[in-house]
């Protein structure tokens, strides 16, 4: 099947594909990241819709300009800056002077400047992609508020609306899951995938 082929594939491979025209490449690119890109907008948009069209317009912008793509480069990371610019040029165009803009300009711009993690490379950020989809929903929602929106494990719990020790349960079966498929397809150390593809501190 096409699908699970195409799934099976890394993003330096779709990518190959895009810059070839592939729809199909394309389309498994837009559904393997959007979910993690959907977290990073609402956290400073605030709006499911404004994040969801910022998305999608970034999506069609590299389609555009897909022959200009190199495969040899980090695809998640070239989504992650298109985004934030993105948010960071929304901000300027409203004329958001607020501390909270100017703050979130600034951490964007520390991002950009960090090259620790560079050798941490699309291959395993796709594979820690397909680690969090086995995921049952629970534990991907307490994965994502955990790792991507910052929360404690007590804010996690009001916002699901679970008990503290609930959450704790889901977040170590989820590490226990992510850790087991990334030892099966990597011999890069877990803590350092995680330490270079996860923004802010899983556990609490």
């Amino acid at each position: 099947m096409l699908a699970d082929i195409l799934r099976a594939k890394s993003d330096k491979e779709l990518v190959t594909m895009l810059v070839s025209g592939s729809v199909s490449a394309f389309e498994e690119l837009y559904v393997r990241h959007k979910s993690r890109l959907m977290y990073f907008c609402k956290r400073f948009l605030k709006n499911d819709d404004l994040a969801e069209d910022l998305i999608q317009d970034v999506f069609i912008k590299i389609w555009d300009t897909k022959e200009n793509l190199d495969p040899d480069l980090s695809f998640a990371k070239y989504l992650h800056i298109s985004v934030q610019n993105r948010i960071l040029n929304m901000f300027r165009q409203f004329d958001v002077h607020s501390r909270f803009a100017d703050s979130v300009i600034k951490a964007a711009e520390q991002a950009n400047n960090q090259t620790e993690c560079q050798v941490i490379d699309n291959d395993y950020a796709a594979l820690l992609d397909m680690a969090i989809e086995t995921l049952s929903p629970r534990q991907r929602e307490v994965f994502y508020l955990s790792r991507t929106m910052g929360l404690t494990y007590r804010e996690i719990a009001k916002s699901m609306q679970i008990s503290v020790p609930m959450v704790q349960q889901h977040a170590s079966i989820a590490l226990e899951k992510i850790r087991k498929h990334l030892k099966l397809h990597t011999d890069i150390d877990f803590k350092t995938i995680i330490a270079c593809l996860i923004a802010g501190e899983f556990f609490h």
